[in-house]
């Protein structure tokens, strides 16, 4: 067994990541298993090393130990980097294309797309036959229509929840999804702990997995917990937080 902290350097951390790293750790203790930590910094553009710094010092200030992972900043910069892995990334996705994974680039930025229901762009893109070309367009999951993935409980349609999500970024970096699915592989994780609002992106790594050759992924035990809000009943974001120590929530991250 084997249970992970993920936090993402994009913003300092708030409270909704502090009942997720306590969830987390609570669980790993629980079940007698070794707790990772995986810093989820793919995306270079948003990285910070304030915010890893305060990841360490906000599992420090809890008292939170974990057995695998960095235990600094220096140490992750120089060996846990994911964006070092820019190109098994690749190279994992190159593997699952040929595995039977179908796929399309899209010429769609985030701004034009207007949802799953066209398969997750404004151009039909699905259908377009267009040419993949890292760093000029994304490369798009093609999600089989009516396609239900069970995550514990919960029955997911994510073509209609998500639709055909991104796997290669227009930047020509890695999406989340392909991320966490090939890092949950490595690591062998069990256990995934997450905020509800992370529902889908279980679905997504779910259906991902089996391309991947992540069958822990698909097994896993996936537990998630309500958000933690602000007092207007909003979901708490990094993107509205100031600096260390203040209050927002999300990533399972």
């Amino acid at each position: 067994m084997l249970l992970r902290l993920a936090p993402t350097p994009s913003g300092f951390l708030h409270e909704g990541n502090r009942r997720n790293f306590a969830i987390t750790a609570e669980l790993a203790r629980e079940l007698g298993a070794p707790l990772a930590l995986r810093i989820d910094d793919a995306d270079a553009a948003r990285y910070r090393r304030e915010y890893v710094e305060d990841v360490f010092a906000t599992l420090r200030a809890m008292e939170i130990e974990w057995q695998i992972g960095p235990h600094d900043v220096a140490e992750f910069e120089a060996h846990w980097s994911q964006r070092h892995r820019t190109d098994h990334y690749r190279s994992e996705l190159i593997a699952a294309r040929a595995h039977g994974l179908r796929t399309y680039a899209c010429t769609c930025s985030r701004r034009t797309q207007i949802g799953p229901a066209i398969g997750g762009c404004s151009a039909g893109c699905r259908d377009r036959a267009i040419e993949w070309k890292p760093g000029e367009n994304t490369l798009r999951v093609q999600v089989p229509r009516g396609s239900m993935i069970e995550v514990g409980d919960a029955l997911v349609p994510l073509d209609e929840a998500m639709g055909d999500f991104v796997l290669w970024r227009r930047d020509d970096l890695p999406s989340y999804q392909l991320v966490s699915v090939v890092e949950d592989r490595d690591l062998r994780t069990t256990h995934i702990v997450r905020g509800l609002d992370l529902l889908t992106s279980s679905a997504a790594q779910i259906y991902l997995a089996p391309f991947v050759d992540a069958d822990n992924v698909v097994r896993a035990t996936y537990v998630h917990h309500d958000l933690v809000t602000d007092g207007e009943g909003q979901k708490l974001s990094k993107s509205t937080m100031a600096g260390p120590g203040s209050v927002k929530d999300g990533d399972d991250r």
